[in-house]
């Protein structure tokens, strides 16, 4: 099988467990490239944290943003598809956890300036790899509900299990009434649940479909890469899903083949194994 296109995850996929782009999976990208495969991102981050990646990559065609509420072309600073989060559900989902009084960020789609709301500080570090608290595309507010004007594309937090199942909990009885897509894992934080609001039927499968079409180029032809649950519907759409060494099981388990971990150059691993053959 001719493969066309390339869509990697980011976080626990194309970075390795420091959070480095390797040489081996640069080269192995670089060699994708030179052989007419359309290589891109699909990713939970937003624009900002994807553009060193896509400068360094050579990536020259449109990026999948916050599991698939966004396609966007970083260099022509156009945006293709943006979902987001209807204003009168974001509120629902704001109030549902300042009862639980735990501290929520929302994130927005912008080429340039603030990108990230939030209301309580969170006082930890790991959270702090979300929020950016100390640059100037942060940005923290007494209330969210006052900035949901800017289109969120998501809602975020992370915090323990204990503190964050009940709030699950009360967010799965909240789509009786309010529909939006609710995705929370533990995989990549180790002690602590990530949990994320999006717009209903938002993922990254959604986003991809949409370029593939624009690109011409048929779900078969195209192999998807990831580790995290967020990964899954892609992983399905692709001709050739595929998890990583490191992937959560239940991505295993639905993938069509396993690369080495990310740790291993898993990504550059495929590209030799089932793209460049």
């Amino acid at each position: 099988m001719t493969y066309k296109m390339l869509v990697c995850d980011i976080d626990g996929t194309l970075l390795n467990p420091q959070g480095k782009l390797s040489e081996g999976v640069k080269q192995a990208v670089r060699d994708a490239h030179d052989a007419g495969v359309v290589v891109t991102l699909a990713t939970g981050r937003q624009l900002r944290g994807v553009m060193p990646l896509v400068e360094e990559l050579g990536v020259n065609v449109p990026v999948v943003l916050a599991n698939g509420t966004v396609v966007a072309d970083p260099l022509g600073k156009k945006t293709l598809l943006h979902k987001p989060l209807p204003q009168e559900t974001t509120h629902a989902v704001l109030d549902v956890i300042k009862k639980h009084g735990i501290w929520s960020s929302v994130w927005t789609h912008t080429f340039e300036g603030v990108d990230t709301y939030f209301d309580v500080d969170p006082g930890f570090d790991v959270a702090y790899l979300f929020i950016h608290k100390d640059t100037p595309h942060a940005v923290q507010v007494e209330d969210l509900k006052t900035v949901t004007h800017v289109e969120p594309l998501k809602v975020l937090l992370l915090e323990t299990p204990d503190k964050v199942l009940p709030i699950i909990r009360d967010l799965e009885a909240l789509q009786a009434e309010h529909r939006f897509t609710l995705l929370a894992t533990d995989h990549d934080f180790p002690g602590y649940i990530l949990l994320e609001v999006y717009d209903e039927g938002s993922t990254k499968a959604v986003g991809i479909a949409q370029l593939a079409a624009d690109l011409g180029i048929s779900p078969h032809e195209i192999v998807a890469v990831g580790d995290n649950l967020n990964d899954l519907e892609m992983i399905e759409f692709a001709g050739l899903g595929v998890a990583m060494g490191n992937a959560a099981m239940r991505v295993k388990e639905l993938a069509d083949w396993t690369t080495k971990s990310n740790g291993e150059d898993g990504v550059a691993y495929l590209i030799r194994e089932k793209i460049l053959v």
